[in-house]
């Protein structure tokens, strides 16, 4: 029996991503799709506009079978944990046969050959790399750099996000010796368009719920879905500037020496976000101020949310320990069963451990941030959909 398996932010779900379930279905003949979802934090180091048991219920209304939760030490880190905390998810589960995944270039063959090389680079692979360190490029850009040298292709053609994060997966299944077998499919739509129509992006649909524009959003998100997301706007949703006033009162509280201990920190940077901190009054000012080629956007967003959760890297594991059950569909019953079954612990709600203490603090963060209840969002029960 095929099972395929996803990993995903789902903030929100919207038409790209039916597409996508529904091809990853298509091609890998899969019973049952699992799809391995970020909580209240997501990657880009900001709390998820959405709750994550709404956005679980919108996938699987649209397409997904059960819907697990990626701990908060995995979905807001670099592509390399992302990929390997979801990966290794679905490999503990011991009955997901694929991994699929959208990319910007359907070429699997080439996508393999260069997660081989990443995996175990050669020495004049990482000559290579050191040099465009030492021009100033971030690590990410250097590492291109290498590889468009090294296999003949334009340094643009792994640039895009997808195809990088692809490439990230790629590596976790040579990391862990998973047998899962990668199916990838060709995204259609541009990362940052702004266009809610045919394949929208989620930063497009975002925009559209925070100014308002119902009838974009309506364009942009499957039909079952979309009363989902209509109560959990009415609810209250986590709108980017609630991070500002809290970074600061953060920033302004921390010392230099206890900054260094965040994930993400090096090489001085502590000293230059400080100084930013000064007279930058939003978020987004601190990190235009802050970021440079070296210390891009994304990493210097990761370690000021490490910073506001107060996470050093000693709270960061090797691996995911257990995973929570978001929501399954009725029909995917005697799949959680079997699932159950594995060594890998999975939860419903989690229990105030040491083990689920960095998830129970991400769950309440965001309900801060959002005006709800502090205690109300790690509570829930998992969503059932009929």
């Amino acid at each position: 029996m095929a099972i395929c398996g996803v990993i995903a932010e789902y903030d929100p779900f919207h038409k790209g991503h039916e597409r996508h379930l529904r091809l990853a279905r298509e091609k890998t003949k899969a019973e049952y799709v699992v799809v391995v979802m970020s909580g209240s934090f997501t990657q880009r180091g900001m709390p998820s506009l959405l709750p994550a048991h709404a956005r679980a219920e919108m996938a699987l209304r649209c397409g997904a079978d059960i819907v697990l939760q990626l701990p908060y030490a995995f979905s807001v880190r670099e592509g390399e944990y992302f990929a390997l905390g979801g990966v290794h998810i679905l490999r503990q589960l011991g009955c997901v046969t694929h991994l699929s995944f959208g990319s910007e270039t359907g070429d699997l063959s080439l996508l393999q050959e260069v997660a081989a090389l990443l995996e175990q680079p050669d020495e004049a692979f990482e000559q290579a790399v050191r040099a465009g360190l030492t021009q100033g490029l971030s690590f990410a850009a250097a590492q291109g750099k290498a590889i468009a040298h090294r296999l003949g292709i334009p340094s643009s053609a792994l640039d895009a996000p997808n195809t990088a994060l692809a490439l990230c997966y790629l590596r976790a299944l040579i990391r862990l010796q998973s047998p899962l077998l990668p199916v990838p499919i060709l995204r259609q739509e541009d990362y940052h368009s702004p266009n809610l129509d045919v394949y929208p992006s989620a930063t497009a649909v975002r925009g559209a719920i925070l100014r308002g524009d119902w009838q974009g959003v309506a364009r942009a998100v499957p039909e079952e879905a979309l009363p989902v997301l209509r109560r959990a706007v009415l609810a209250g949703v986590c709108p980017p500037s609630a991070v500002d006033i809290p970074l600061r009162q953060t920033l302004l509280l921390t010392s230099p020496s206890q900054m260094t201990a965040w994930p993400g920190i090096s090489e001085g940077i502590e000293q230059r976000i400080l100084k930013a901190a000064e007279t930058a009054v939003t978020r987004d000012q601190l990190l235009a101020a802050v970021k440079t080629r070296r210390y891009t956007y994304g990493r210097v967003s990761r370690a000021l949310c490490h910073g506001l959760m107060q996470v050093t890297r000693d709270d960061l594991p090797a691996l995911p320990a257990a995973a929570r059950i978001l929501g399954f569909r009725e029909s995917a019953r005697p799949l959680l069963r079997q699932m159950r079954k594995s060594a890998f612990p999975l939860y419903s709600r989690p229990a105030r451990t040491e083990a689920a203490a960095l998830d129970i603090r991400a769950d309440e963060t965001w309900a801060i941030l959002a005006g709800h209840p502090r205690g109300g969002t790690y509570r829930q029960n998992p969503v059932i959909v009929p």
